[in-house]
């Protein structure tokens, strides 16, 4: 029989009795891709919307003006219209994230497999990084007819998508405007290879290969660059031996084998709170990754002869923390570190200096 017209839903009936377990009501989503695959399984890819709204920015903050029906594809500057990074007229040097990044929305999928029925979502890019972007899902557990689905979001011009599992299961498919989804009956599995034919050749991804969020190339890309430090200003009569001490004085603020109180007043220019907050983190969770943690200071400016600005690294076994700031002050002839740097150090590591300071950035501009 011919199959019914889709019918358009505008949402629940809010006056009846309440409906809690439906997994999507709304207007009608675009179908991406669709295909029924060699062993039976039936997979619909639908557009599931962007996840920007437009909307003004006023004092009060944003004030959104929601689209009234799902809209069907990204327009090309979605990456302009949601964009959780700076844009470029806040990141630095008009620093922009690439199009990979931030997902401009997300696609619904439905998988079928003998009495198995799976719904699952994933996330959709203004482009694929290297024109591959997958998401892999499972489903048919409850059934007893496990199966697994990869559905990818491709290059243009990607002609045809092959996978093969570890178990040797294969399956191959055609794009639809940039979407693919592949599946074969089996137990889950992440370990796959991927075969995609483009207009320079064909080439191979092994499932360890495949783009992912929070990758090393991802950061590369998605990360704005750090902030610089501000530029030199009068120097002190001697510039190298007002460095050394100020590197001397850093250095034997991190020394763990000297105690606080005997080095506190000699390389802060506060010491208010400090002592407390050394204990709270000593004492605490992370005070064996504190005393093994090492800080290296690494450039440094003077801003003027009794003012100088430096940047240094956090090497621990918890996190490595790069690009920090801080400042150190000439006072009645010998530098000192600035309270804030130690604090907002020790606050990584659970300690509070009280009063509170705050973390220390450079003058914007």
């Amino acid at each position: 029989p011919e199959p019914e017209e889709p019918i358009d839903v505008d949402g629940p009936d809010l006056d009846g009795f309440p409906d809690w377990g439906s997994d999507y009501m709304g207007p009608r989503l675009e179908v991406l891709h669709q295909r029924v695959t060699e062993a039976g399984i039936r997979l619909t890819v639908f557009d599931n919307g962007n996840w920007f709204m437009e909307g003004d920015f006023g004092e009060e903050g944003v004030v959104f003006d929601a689209p009234a029906e799902t809209i069907a594809a990204a327009p090309a500057d979605a990456a302009d219209s949601f964009m959780p990074f700076p844009g470029p007229d806040q990141g630095p040097d008009g620093w922009v994230p690439e199009p990979w990044c931030t997902p401009v929305g997300g696609f619904r999928v439905t998988m079928t497999f003998r009495d198995a029925v799976g719904v699952a979502s994933g996330q959709r890019y203004e482009a694929p990084r290297d024109g591959l972007a997958a998401t892999l899902f499972s489903s048919g557990y409850a059934e007893g007819s496990p199966f697994r689905v990869l559905v990818l979001q491709v290059a243009p011009d990607t002609t045809e998508v092959s996978v093969e599992w570890d178990d040797g299961a294969t399956d191959t498919a055609v794009p639809t405007g940039g979407w693919v989804a592949l599946a074969t009956p089996g137990e889950p599995s992440g370990k796959f290879t991927l075969t995609l034919a483009e207009a320079g050749g064909v080439r191979e991804v092994a499932w360890d290969e495949v783009p992912r969020d929070g990758d090393e190339a991802w950061m590369e890309g998605c990360t704005p660059p750090p902030p610089e430090l501000p530029p030199a200003g009068e120097q002190p009569d001697d510039p190298a031996a007002a460095e050394a001490e100020i590197r001397a004085a850093f250095e034997l603020l991190w020394d763990t084998d000297v105690p606080f109180e005997e080095k506190g007043d000699l390389v802060l220019d506060d010491t208010t709170g400090v002592a407390e907050a050394v204990d709270q983190v000593m004492e605490g969770g992370f005070g064996d990754t504190a005393r093994t943690a090492t800080h290296t200071m690494t450039e440094l400016v003077f801003v003027s002869p009794d003012e100088a600005w430096f940047t240094y690294d956090i090497d621990s076994t918890a996190a490595d923390f790069t690009n920090r700031f801080g400042i150190a002050y000439r006072i009645d002839g010998r530098w000192y570190i600035t309270r804030a740097v130690i604090c907002q150090d020790l606050s990584l590591a659970g300690g509070q200096c009280i009063p509170f300071a705050e973390p220390i950035t450079p003058p914007a501009g």
